[in-house]
This record gives C-alpha cells, sequence and structure tokens, in this order.
C-alpha cells in the first residue's frame, strides 16, 4: 500500500504543527499549507504556500493530496468562508477525505467561534466527502504559556478560579487525527474529545504548589484585558471572541468527558498533573 500524503491547512499554528508530527510518526506523507515561509521550517516538513480563502490555492496545495486536515485559524471570523473555499477545492481535486479540526460544545452561540464552528460543521456534514468531525476541549498546552508564572507563585486567569474544564492533551488529539486520516478511522463520525477529568484553575495552582514545593496563588483578571494582550491591539475582533469565550468560561467552565478519547486511544488520555510535571520540569 503506497504512503497516503495527507494536507495540514493552517499547518502554522499550534495544532497544525504538532497534528504534521503525529501524521510522520504514523508514516504519513505530510505536507503543510502556511501563509508564509519559515512557519515549519524546523519540522523538516514539506510546505505549500497558499491562502486558506482562495479556492486557487487550495486546488494547487491538494494536487496528488489523498486527505486533508482542515484548522483555521482560532478565532478567525473567516471560519465558514475557509471551509467553504476547502469543501469547493476538495471537490474540484478529486480528494475525498476530509478530517475538520473543530471544537467542544459548538452549539454554545454565546462564544462566537464556536458557533461559526457548528455552521462549518453542518457545512461538511452536507458536503458529500468521506468526513470526520474532531470536538477537543481546552489544551493543557493552554497552560504552556503561564510557566514562569507559576514557578514565581502565581497563575492568571480571566474567568473563576473554581471554573472547571475537561482540558485535553493536544498530542492525544493529534495521535486520533493522525489514526483517522491515515487508517480512515470514524469516517462520518462526530468524535467528541476531552481530557480525564474537569479541572479548574484552583486544580492547576495546587498541583503546580505540590510539584514546585512551594505555593502558588490564582489571581483572576480582566478578561477584556486579557484576550487583548493575547490576541494584540490590531485584531480587536478576536480579541472580543476571546473574551466572550472567558466570560462563557466563567459561569460554565467547558465540561466534558473522556470516554471517547481513551477508547480510541487505548489508554488513559494525559492528565492535569503529568503534564505539568513535564512543564514545570523542563529547563527548570
Amino acid at each position: 500500500m503506497s504512503t497516503r500524503r495527507v494536507l495540514v491547512t493552517g499547518a502554522g499554528g499550534r495544532t497544525g504543527r504538532t497534528v504534521l508530527t503525529a501524521l510522520t510518526d504514523r508514516g504519513a506523507d505530510a505536507v503543510a499549507l502556511v501563509r508564509g515561509p519559515g512557519r515549519v521550517d524546523d519540522l523538516d516538513i514539506e510546505a505549500v504556500h497558499g491562502d486558506q480563502l482562495q479556492v486557487g490555492d487550495l486546488v494547487a496545495a491538494l494536487d496528488g493530496v489523498d486527505a486533508v486536515y482542515a484548522v483555521n485559524p482560532n478565532m478567525s471570523p473567516h471560519e465558514l468562508a475557509m471551509t467553504r473555499a476547502l469543501l469547493d477545492a476538495c471537490r474540484r481535486a478529486g480528494v475525498q477525505r476530509l478530517v475538520q479540526h473543530s471544537v467542544v460544545h459548538p452549539q454554545l452561540a454565546a462564544m462566537p467561534h464556536h458557533a461559526d464552528k457548528a455552521r462549518a460543521e453542518e457545512l461538511v456534514v452536507e458536503s458529500g466527502l468521506a468526513w470526520t468531525i474532531l470536538q477537543p476541549n481546552a489544551y493543557l498546552q493552554n497552560l504552556d504559556g503561564s510557566t514562569g508564572d507559576l514557578r514565581a507563585g502565581r497563575y492568571r486567569v480571566p474567568y473563576s478560579p473554581d471554573a472547571a474544564s475537561a482540558m485535553v492533551d493536544l498530542h492525544d488529539v493529534a495521535d486520533v487525527a493522525a489514526r483517522c486520516l491515515v487508517d480512515d478511522l470514524a469516517v462520518h463520525a462526530t468524535l467528541e474529545l476531552s481530557g480525564p477529568a474537569e479541572v479548574s484553575p484552583t486544580d492547576v495552582v495546587a498541583t503546580a504548589t505540590d510539584l514546585l514545593g512551594h505555593a502558588v496563588e490564582v489571581e483572576q483578571v480582566d478578561p477584556d484585558a486579557h484576550a487583548r494582550a493575547i490576541r494584540g491591539e490590531d485584531d480587536p475582533e478576536g480579541a472580543a471572541r476571546m473574551a466572550a469565550m472567558f466570560r462563557h468560561y466563567d459561569s460554565h467552565g467547558s465540561p466534558g468527558d473522556a470516554t471517547v478519547l481513551t477508547a480510541l486511544l487505548g489508554r488513559p488520555p494525559t492528565d492535569l498533573r503529568t503534564h505539568l510535571a513535564r512543564l514545570l520540569t523542563a529547563d527548570a
């Protein structure tokens, strides 16, 4: 059987890069679609340059491709336009296998980027392709940017310290994505991928305190200011979408169940303590 050639869109971001690595580990010929040079050079992955909104760019990138992993930029207001463009390009290029990266609980309209992904899922389901939709929860890797603060004894969050989420390891998600793309796992299935426990910022600081041997305190910060700091002043729409997510988390967290992910991995998914232990001991 020939090696499967898989295109990953939005490949320069954290999700795309991790899926590319999982694909190569599984023996696929992985190709990265990126906007500009340099985004995946360190991965030694073939890269093609193109705009996810341009059907012509996508058709060219899909030449010789067997399957595609669709990752749209986080918080993008162009979610639907990008999905429509990719589905059109798949039909023109004759690519039948598509795995769509969505989000847990896309029906939650209070978060605009979730609502957009719900409508994008509808387009995928109606596409006539051999589709799979992955719905990951919030990543454990979202904690990585707080390493310095945790070591210094604080953890800043833009929602309630008691808001719990079933955080999932991105590498576990990427392992499932690679199986779907290489082995045609779960065709016409929607898979919710959540971590093994619902954990809150209070749980994060308790675990960090135990691992570090000194007290770590949680500090609740303004959601709008925090979102602007992450997205930058030149992306007000992305910041507004992120702040809406933080406000929803403040009241509801992001619940989820690990049954599906555990069955797919054949092992327990990575938990908070395991991820924090790796994070806080790396380059300590």
